[in-house]
Formats: C-alpha cells, structure tokens, sequence
C-alpha cells in the first residue's frame, strides 16, 4: 500500500568536516551513527566545531535528563521539554517571534514525535528535561545526547478527531476498580492539549482528578478530512482530501474520544493496571463509510481502496469512476509497486505540488507507461519532462573539457568512457563530500566504485548522473589506475548502463555534437 508517512533528513556533507578532528576515527570523511553518538558522549560543548559538523545549524546537542529526578510532576509541565533560557533563545530567536505564534515546538532530526518547549529553571545548559513517557516514545535514554531542532508548527494540519486510549499509571486491587466519565475525561484533555501537537503512538501521562493516567494516542484525523467525508455524506460535490494524517494540531474544534487501553496487555501486571479503570459512557467509535471509493485490482493481484476524486485524471478510468459501485473492483494491467507511485504523484498533485514531486531515475520509464495505460496527462507530462531533461544533457564530452570541468571546481567522473556529474550528489554522499574529488577526479574511477560499492545498489543512482560519453578518440587520454576493476564489475556496469548509455557510433555523432565544446 502507498507509504504517506513523513520523515526527515540530515545532509550528510557534515560527516566529512567530522572526520577531521581527531575525536572520530573515521574512514574517508564517513562518520557513522555509532561514531556520531561517541562523539556526543565524550566532553562535549556545543560551541566545538567538531560538535557543529555533525549537527544542524539550528540544532542543539542536548543530553537527556530524567526530569522525574530533578522536579516534582505537574499537569503545566507533564507535555513539554524542559530547556534553559539560552537554549530556547538559540531555537527562537526574538527577533524571530513575529507576534502570538503559539508554543514553541521541538523535535530530533527524522523524528516523528514532536515536544513543546518550555524554559524551567530546573534545567541547566546543554540539558532537556524529559518525562519516562516523553522518552519512551521519542526512543532516547536518559543520560545520553542527542541532537534537536526547532519545529515549525505552521506546517501542522489542524485535527479534527483524535482517539487516546486511557489506563492508570498505578494499578489498583481488582476489587476497587476506578470509574471516570470518558466524555468528561476528553473534555478535560481537550482543554490541557490546546494548542499541542499530536502524533500517532505518541505516549504521555496526565494527571485528572488527582489521579495519573497513561495515554496514547491511537488516531487522528484531519479536520479537512472530516469535512470533506460531511459533505459527501450530505450528497455534495467535494475535492479529494488527503486522509492520511499522522500528526496534527489540537485546536478548539477538535473532538477527543477516550477509550480503554488494548495495547498494554501482554502480561497479567499490565492487564491488572489497563483493567483497574472502568470508562463510564464510554462507546465505540462509530467508523464512517469511506464514499466515492474505487477498488483497483493491479496486474499483480494487490488492492487498492482509492477515492475516485483523486483517479479522475486518469482518462481511462472515467468509465469506471462513473460506473462503478462502491466496493467495486476494477482491474488495471500496472504492478502494485508502480500505481503505488501513480497514487503518491496524484496526492501531490491535488495539494498543487505537482512540479516538486520527486521522480526516481530508476522507476521513471515504468512510471511514464503506466501514465500512457491510465490516461494521466499530468503525469505523463512531468515524467516526458524529466526523461527530456535527461537526453537534453547527454551528449560526447571531450577529454579536455572533462578535465578544465574539474579544475574550475565541478566533479566530473568517468567509468569505461561515460561520464557522470556527481556535484550534486556530494553533500549527500554517505562517505562524505570530500572522498569523490580526492580519489576519483581526471581518471578512470571504476575500481574505486567497485572498492566502495560492493552492494551494486548504487547503480541505480547512474543514470541520475549520467551526462555522455569522452570522444572515442579522446578514451586513450583518460588515466587509468595501476589496479583495475575486476572483469565481473566491468561486465555488470556494463550491462546496467546499456539501456541509456549514448551510441557513439559514427551516425550518431552529428545529433549530438556539442555546439559550444572546445575541440581536444
């Protein structure tokens, strides 16, 4: 099924400054997360710059403190992430305020869960109070450091629904059970959580009616979603919205459902605590009836509930949007892994980001098919202008050029006479920025590729960075290592390449001289 979830990334061109210092035994500027997490466990001051290479520039090295050892538990302070003063001034500058923006929220780099910070004067420099639950659900260990940055919450969608399920921190003897209203209960939570931000198996502790309970929560729903699925309930006409939301914030409008615990049971103790709580009023929720859905049964037998709103750019479906039932199944001649892609193409597209979705090179030609069998102009389009964007830029390259390419700052590599410009790719080479123009400039690199690459994963970033091919007569220029490539490797680079790499066969020459090259 399609993956919507959200991650994040951190550019690794700072593991190559890291491996300067004398802290981090690396190899060729790579520094791993073994080596980054010693690294920020050794005496360590955010002001070091072997400290700034391996962080954001926003980014805090903090280590974690257990803040149910340094201050007593309260509900204002139970959901956020306790910092100094110059911590927070250094995430939200105030000449960064702009106004009432709301809390101020943090998060670790690709992290899913995201904490508000708040100034305590419990918390020292290079520090970040956390609570067990904060901790647990955030997968950090108390002691140890970790880097944060700043989050912001204008991006975050607006809920309209969330589900948390209730237990007690502590049990109770099974002849006492506690009662709580759950719609009182999620009254009360709506009130405390104003203005927070949640996220799916997000845990935390509250404390109502003087009694501690752990809550997590289960689901979410965005408020647009809700609104679109009322007004096709109410028969009206409504845009696709995207229903896939992990995270969101809680405004006045949002509706809290408390349910009882189903995830701590796995052992009598924990079933004793989620059972010691009665839910008085408590109903399931009512699950909406998805309208306007299509069944699509792909070529290799997967399918997939799609809303026919976001299918009405494929032509060829139209009948089948038009005719068919809910529940109804439709079969189309593309494999699930590559209408997977069409849908996620389609969903960028109703949020009018079309011309930012990222193609993968290696995917694109099966992508660009399945555009021409569904009837999808849009995507057919954009999948022509990436592929045009490849044949507009490879062409033959002299030798010299390749060379004076080089000496003016770019990184241009050759492997058996093809070139690929790697500038871009650097800041995200997983060996940092600085191995490729020390080893590889101004000759064959092929062994180096093969020494390093073992995986033959690589190649499917080749054709990104594909850009021609050195003259025929220019090969004999090119430098070659006294060890080369093995036969088996030469054989594999050859093959894979073979699909996109430019003839240079004599007829083939004048389309795709270069005008403004300079001659050998």
């Amino acid at each position: 099924m399609v993956n919507f979830k959200a991650g994040g990334h951190q550019g690794e061109h700072k593991r190559a400054l890291a491996a300067q210092g004398s802290a981090v035994k690396a190899t060729e500027g790579k520094v791993t997360k073994e080596e980054k997490r010693a690294l920020l466990q050794r005496p360590w001051s955010n002001d070091d710059p072997l400290v700034r290479s391996v962080v954001n520039e926003r980014g805090l090295a903090l280590q974690v403190i257990a803040r149910e050892k340094v201050i007593d538990e309260s509900n204002v302070l139970l959901k956020a992430a306790l910092v100094d003063a110059e911590t927070m001034a250094h995430w939200f500058p105030p000449s960064d305020s702009g106004g009432d923006s709301g809390p101020p929220f943090i998060c670790r780099p690709g992290g899913d869960f995201v904490l508000h910070a708040q100034v305590h004067e419990a918390a020292s420099s290079g520090e970040v109070l956390l609570s067990e639950a904060q901790r647990l659900s955030l997968h950090v260990c108390e002691g140890e450091v970790y880097e944060w940055l700043p989050f912001a919450v204008q991006a975050a969608e607006a809920l309209g629904e969330v589900t948390i399920e209730a237990q007690l921190l502590e049990p109770r003897p099974p002849s006492s059970p506690l009662t709580l209203d759950a719609s009182a209960l999620g009254l009360a939570l709506g009130k405390w959580l104003f203005g927070q931000l949640l996220s799916i198996n997000e845990i935390f502790i509250a404390r109502y009616l003087d009694t501690p309970l752990v809550l997590r929560v289960t689901e979410i729903t965005s408020a647009a979603a809700l609104e679109a699925a009322e007004a096709e309930a109410a028969g009206l006409e409504e845009a696709y919205v995207d229903e896939h939301c992990f995270r969101g914030l809680i405004t006045p409008m949002t509706s809290i459902f408390i349910a009882p615990s189903s995830t701590f049971k796995g052992s009598d103790s924990q079933r004793a605590v989620a059972d010691g709580l009665i839910l008085q009023g408590y109903t399931p929720r009512v699950e909406r009836k998805r309208l306007n859905m299509m069944q699509v049964l792909t070529s290799d037998g997967e399918v997939f509930p799609v809303h026919k709103q976001l299918l009405r750019p494929c032509i060829s479906l139209t009948s089948a949007i038009r005719s068919s039932a809910d529940g109804g199944e439709h079969p189309v001649p593309v494999d699930c892994a590559t209408f997977d892609r069409v849908l996620l193409f389609l969903e960028s597209a109703s949020r009018g980001r079309a011309e930012d979705f990222a193609f993968d090179i290696a995917t694109l030609e099966d992508v660009a098919k399945a555009a021409q069998t569904l009837g999808c102009r849009q995507l057919r389009e954009c999948c022509e202008k990436k592929l045009g964007d490849f044949e507009s830029r490879v062409r033959l390259h002299r030798w010299g050029d390749v060379v004076r390419q080089n000496e003016r700052g770019g990184c241009w590599v050759t492997m058996d006479g093809m070139v690929f410009d790697l500038e871009a790719w650097l800041p995200e080479h997983p060996g940092g920025a600085t191995i490729i123009p020390r080893q590889a400039l101004n000759k064959d690199c092929a062994v180096f590729f093969e020494l390093y690459h073992a995986s033959r994963e690589s190649f499917q970033y080749l054709r990104e960075f594909y850009i021609g091919e050195v003259w025929p007569e220019d090969r004999s220029l090119i430098p070659l290592e006294a060890t080369a490539a093995s036969k088996e490797f030469m054989q594999q680079l050859q093959d894979f390449c073979a699909p996109f790499r430019l003839s240079v066969a004599e007829a083939d020459l004048p389309a795709r001289l270069h005008l403004g090259m300079s001659a050998a």
